[in-house]
């Protein structure tokens, strides 16, 4: 899918006016995708109440980094249960039943602060739904 075929259903989006998903994000979101942004784009959401900041990446990013930490701390043997339906998804897009593709339901960060009242912690990715954002800004809060 080329990038402008990419971009048309954000840019009905914006001429309908519809609420979700935020057209100018769901545009930043399709252009990290598809790597036409070429720096470090930071933003900082709202969601539920709480700002998560972060770098946003594309999906593949966030899915090697989900594999890693997997991997790496193997909770409740989920290191067995990732690479096997991993292994079926590439399988069937090997076999041309299913295409591997990223969700546009889905924003991908990396470097991840999250901020809920006065309590900040760190996270090396995050995945959260498009329509769970309430706001968002580039770049990331001051310290006051």
């Amino acid at each position: 899918m080329s990038w402008r075929d990419a971009v048309q259903p954000a840019l009905r989006v914006m001429l309908r006016g519809e609420a979700y998903p935020d057209p100018y994000l769901e545009l930043l979101r399709v252009g990290v995708e598809h790597r036409d942004v070429a720096e470090a784009v930071v933003v900082t959401l709202a969601v539920d109440g709480a700002l998560v900041t972060g770098t946003v990446i594309p999906a593949e990013a966030w899915e090697n980094l989900y594999v890693r930490q997997v991997g790496e701390a193997d909770h409740y043997g989920m290191r067995k249960v990732v690479r096997e339906v991993l292994g079926h998804l590439d399988q069937a897009a090997e076999d041309g039943r299913r295409r591997r593709s990223s969700d546009p339901r889905f924003l991908h960060l990396k470097d991840v602060t999250v901020r809920s009242g006065r309590t900040a912690r760190r996270l090396p990715a995050w995945r959260g739904p498009l329509a769970a954002v309430s706001g968002w800004s580039l770049g990331e809060p001051d310290e006051l």
